[in-house]
């Protein structure tokens, strides 16, 4: 059987393809207005055409100039996170890429941090992946507690079994494979996690991590973990976003606040944006 040559990374980058398909666009349209004003306006037309040429280079030089500037602190951002990341945890085994549509070490660093300060019994991960390694590196560190991630796709979630082995993690984290089904909330549908993973889980959710199904799967893909989950999170639950910075991301958050009895611990311009909730801890009683 034939193999397939590994991807390019702007394969797996939709900004590559967004930011070509603007700069394309616009030298378009400007080729298309320097013809026609060129036939109607003549000289005059010329003119202008090559003004607004000298605009369009400036614009996407500035425009490139910005991007790289931008990547420039993004790169140093991440680079200081990866490196926090392995003088924090004893990593046995190389860890899978980050970044892109894995998740970056900003994100995973934030996991840790919940898991070493809050020392959480359970832990349910919604995607499996790195964070999925590196999360079991961080209970394996405080000597308690269990990760359960949920997965779609069936070779992703061989390949995270695998590392798990590979890292020897498999006792303090599993990984299932749950294929999306049909799932309708107030007549709203979505398709979500199949939840027969989630029906003996051992102890109360101390900490959920958000970040799957992927956004192509539907619109506000992420949607139903709170919905399926609020009962299964303990009071005082910390719940952790990826990919906050999305249009997606953020109205859900917004819609879980309206909806659920949640606190807004803090929010992260991270690489991809992340969001820390916690769902409401019990009431202290009232001193005689």
């Amino acid at each position: 059987m034939p193999v397939d040559k590994p991807a390019q990374i702007e394969e797996h980058d939709p900004k590559f393809y967004t930011f070509r398909r603007d700069v394309y666009l616009q030298w378009a349209v400007w080729a298309v207005f320097a013809i026609v004003a060129g036939f109607l306006l003549g000289g005059f037309g010329v003119a202008l055409s090559l003004v607004i040429l000298g605009y369009l280079l400036l614009s996407t030089l500035l425009r490139i100039y910005h991007k790289l500037q931008i990547e420039q602190v993004r790169h140093y951002w991440q680079t200081e996170a990866l490196f926090s990341l392995y003088s924090t945890l004893k990593i046995a085994h190389p860890l899978p890429p980050m970044r892109l549509w894995a998740a970056s070490p900003d994100f995973v660093n934030l996991a840790v941090s919940l898991i070493r300060e809050h020392q959480p019994r359970l832990v349910v991960e919604i995607g499996s992946g790195v964070s999925t390694l590196v999360s079991a590196y961080a209970l394996q560190e405080i000597g308690a507690g269990q990760l359960i991630s949920l997965e779609h796709e069936a070779a992703f979630t061989q390949i995270t079994a695998s590392n798990l082995t590979a890292h020897r993690l498999e006792a303090v984290a599993e990984v299932h494979h749950t294929p999306l089904r049909s799932l309708t909330l107030n007549d709203e549908p979505f398709r979500w996690y199949d939840t027969a993973a989630l029906e003996n889980l051992p102890a109360p959710i101390d900490l959920l991590i958000v970040d799957g199904p992927p956004s192509g799967t539907g619109p506000l893909a992420r949607y139903p973990a709170l919905p399926v989950l609020y009962e299964r999170l303990r009071p005082g639950a910390y719940i952790l976003v990826d990919d906050f910075l999305r249009d997606d991301e953020h109205h859900m958050v917004n819609r879980w606040l309206d909806a659920y009895d949640l606190i807004v611990v803090q929010t992260f311009a991270n690489e991809k944006g992340a969001a820390i909730l916690q769902k409401s801890p019990p009431e202290s009683p009232s001193a005689p």
